[in-house]
């Protein structure tokens, strides 16, 4: 199964948005925790799917930001999809093992298909963000600015707000 390198994708990504042309997105990306706090990653599909994941450091300059996990799913994520970052999931293999997250460190995690025909919008996190959160609460960015959210809340309300 195909590992998604970032530097590739945001050099692709650069290139089509000088060319005018983008990744749609089709599904929302967010973040919530574990019962022992552990990160989890949740994707919201709104229409067709993704194929996976990954989880790069945030960083202005594409060339300096860090892969830090991929995954890949067995079949098209449709619908809502949530996997432990640390582990595989249901229907989820591991491409990249995921990285320890340091504190102060920004993260960015989003979904993608393998032939660059839909995205999710990504959602930007620290470890911070993840300390204020609950089980069952998501962390994801509807715009300019980050909502914490009730877990049937961001699966109803993401796709409005995408």
């Amino acid at each position: 199964m195909p590992i998604r390198r970032t530097p590739l994708a945001a050099t692709a990504a650069a290139a089509l948005l000088l060319s005018g042309c983008t990744v749609p997105i089709a599904g929302v990306a967010g973040v919530t925790v574990g019962e022992d706090g552990s990160p989890v990653g949740v994707i919201a599909m709104c229409k067709e799917h993704v194929d996976g994941a990954t989880l790069h450091t945030d960083a202005e300059d594409p060339e300096a930001q860090k892969d830090m996990g991929a995954w890949n799913h067995d079949a098209p994520i449709t619908g809502l999809t949530t996997w432990p970052l640390s582990s595989p999931g249901d229907g989820w293999t591991v491409a990249k093992p995921f990285g320890r997250l340091v504190p102060g460190q920004a993260y960015r995690l989003y979904g993608w298909t393998e032939d660059d025909s839909w995205s999710t919008a990504a959602v930007s996190f620290t470890t911070k963000d993840l300390e204020k959160l609950t089980p069952g609460q998501v962390w994801y960015e509807p715009g300019d600015e980050g909502r914490t959210v009730p877990l049937d809340d961001f699966r109803t309300k993401a796709c409005e707000e995408a």
